[in-house]
């Protein structure tokens, strides 16, 4: 079993604004929450743990693990979608549809904007490794709810045509994946 959780709410979430892989602290309520995800977890026996290297999802991955004697292994294929130019910007702002495949290319690049199917390739890359390394074994992996939505359309086939804001990933909730799930419906 997979166990995806996303990192405790940040200043930057609370004002909704764009933090792709600026390196945010969790706020208070994050820390709250990722004790509270913590406590929720400790019964659960992981075999491995994978984590972000954004210090907001190593902070909500140090208080799971105070429960556990794991050390994760941190991967640079689960760290938030760059935000390029929009980091620090309100999401209210910025119109970009950018989930549900319709991207304009010309606007994102502009914007340094990482396009949908490139999260998808490198979290894709991510789960074909860990799930052929880790077979039968429980997986922690804490992230980012665009990781979270790329996690959704491996695990349950959908597409550039689905409207991927409307996946919601809350804060410092765990989403379980069933690894035998695996759907390869994503295509361009």
């Amino acid at each position: 079993m997979i166990y995806f959780v996303r990192h405790g709410e940040t200043d930057y979430n609370q004002n909704n604004l764009f933090s792709g892989q600026k390196n945010v602290l969790l706020n208070e309520k994050g820390i709250k929450q990722a004790q509270q995800t913590a406590l929720e977890l400790k019964d659960v026996q992981f075999d491995v743990v994978y984590c972000s290297p954004l210090i907001r999802a190593k902070q909500t991955c140090d208080e799971i693990l105070k429960y556990h004697s794991n050390t994760p292994i941190i991967d640079e294929r689960i760290k938030e979608r760059d935000y390029g130019t929009l980091v620090g910007k309100s999401k209210a702002d910025f119109n970009l549809n950018v989930w549900n495949g319709k991207e304009n290319q010309d606007l994102l690049k502009s914007l340094e904007v990482e396009s949908v199917l490139d999260i998808y390739t490198r979290v894709k890359d991510f789960y074909d490794e860990i799930l052929k390394e880790n077979k039968d074994k429980n997986i922690l992996i804490v992230s980012h709810s665009g990781i979270g939505r790329m996690s959704c359309a491996y695990f349950k086939g959908l597409t550039p045509k689905d409207d991927f804001s409307k996946v919601k990933i809350p804060n410092a909730k765990v989403i379980n994946f069933d690894k035998g799930e695996k759907s390869e419906s994503f295509s361009h």
